[in-house]
């Protein structure tokens, strides 16, 4: 009770309740802090220095090399080291059984030149740090690679397998943006990785977008900085790569020899679910007839996608065979993927990484040279990105972009 004229006295309880909202309001001080100083990051996730600074680093006449950033994983499997399949790979594609066919799509002595383009485009919600925002997104990935078939019996098949190019660009707007389109078979960023660094906007590379490609000269900079537009271009690990991977119908990759170069666990792990016989998992019947329809794997798209997402499809895709045709003195198929959908799962143990697209377009088999000459599938889909190792706030990125696709194969002489 309290007694006019007299001080109220705290017991023991409250000075202790007292502590305790004390504490808890220095850690709400703290987060807040810690918060808004990640906010102030510029884009290449570095903070102004303040304070003495350390002696000096490097010597006169001492030559360094560019350090990487955020962890690097080292190499598991080292050059000319032959690796087998582990347990933990991926299902193997269904079994061919057929060893004419196999023969036929992928023939021994030949090169095959392959080029694939992803394309998204939509609004992403990005969540970091506990701050959510939505921008629109405009990604591309390019891959270029030679296969050049050592062995084919009909059942293994030894291939070695040159990445020549590999590469993505990511821009993002609160102005709507994308790429724009080229056909199957051709690329667009030929040397952009030399005029892009993370975070920074060019004139090459904002040219192809097409809502900047109206504002020129002065301007663009006051156009890029109005709508936040940010560009960053990235080469994937394995651009540059050569391995020889042996792939037994029914078992899948058995076998991996890094040729030059060494390999990471997550590269490992890539490409032990290399599908290989992609071409006869979608046509498994060259006899059959316009109209007549099949369900593919969905592990047999797996060339169909960027290697950067590094996860194998699941699922199954329905297609039909719509009509045969001739063109240049070479006998066609024109195969449609018309239902399904696949998954992607990519997770690891510092982030959970999905996907799901419903691909629907057309595939041109060339009967004549025994392989998927050229295809175009669009796609809508959700994607999702989440952090798995901060302790009190995520990092997640949400989507549900409009994909394309595209798809080229051609026998080629190697130079």
């Amino acid at each position: 009770m309290m007694i006019p004229g007299k001080p109220e006295r705290w017991g023991a309880g409250d000075l202790v309740l007292k502590a305790l909202l004390a504490a808890i309001l220095c850690v709400l001080v703290v987060l807040l802090f810690v918060v808004l100083l990640g906010r102030r990051e510029d884009t290449r996730g570095t903070t102004p220095v303040t304070g003495p600074q350390p002696g000096p680093v490097v010597q006169p006449g001492e030559t360094v090399q560019r350090p990487p950033t955020g962890p690097q994983p080292g190499p598991v499997v080292q050059p000319g080291e032959t690796v087998q399949r582990p347990p933990t790979a991926p299902p193997p594609p269904p079994m061919v059984g057929k060893p004419d066919r196999i023969r036929d799509v992928l023939q021994e002595g030949k090169t095959y030149e392959v080029i694939t383009t992803a394309d998204l485009t939509g609004p992403v919600r990005d969540k970091e740090w506990g701050f959510e925002t939505t921008v629109n997104l405009a990604y591309r990935a390019e891959l270029r690679m030679w296969r050049t078939i050592e062995k084919n019996d009909g059942h293994q098949i030894v291939e070695r397998r040159e990445i020549k190019e590999c590469r993505m660009v990511k821009g993002t707007s609160t102005a709507e943006v994308k790429f724009i389109y080229t056909e199957p078979g051709v690329l667009l960023f030929g040397g952009i990785d030399y005029l892009l660094t993370g975070g920074q906007a060019t004139a090459v590379a904002v040219s192809v977008i097409e809502p900047v490609c109206a504002v020129a000269g002065a301007t663009m900079q006051g156009y890029l900085n109005d709508n936040n537009t940010k560009i960053a271009a990235k080469l994937d690990s394995l651009s540059g790569k050569t391995v020889r991977i042996t792939f037994e119908d029914g078992r899948g990759v058995t076998t991996l020899e890094p040729v030059g170069c060494s390999l990471t666990e997550e590269e490992r792990d890539f490409l032990f679910g290399s599908a290989v016989l992609t071409d006869a998992f979608i046509l498994p019947d060259e006899s059959s007839h316009p109209g007549q329809v099949w369900q593919v794997d969905g592990s047999a798209f797996v060339d169909f996608l960027p290697p950067s997402w590094r996860g194998v499809p699941e699922g199954a895709i329905s297609i039909r065979r719509e009509r045969d045709f001739e063109e240049r003195g070479n006998k066609y198929a024109l195969l449609k993927c018309y239902a399904g959908t696949i998954q992607i799962n990519a997770t690891d143990n510092s982030r959970a990484r999905l996907a799901t697209l419903t691909p629907r377009g057309e595939l041109k088999y060339n009967i004549t040279d025994g392989h998927i000459e050229s295809g175009e599938l669009n796609a809508e889909g959700t994607m999702e990105e989440a952090s798995r190792d901060h302790l009190l706030f995520e990092t997640r990125f949400e989507t549900n972009p409009t994909v394309r696709l595209t798809y080229s194969c051609a026998i080629i002489e190697p130079r």
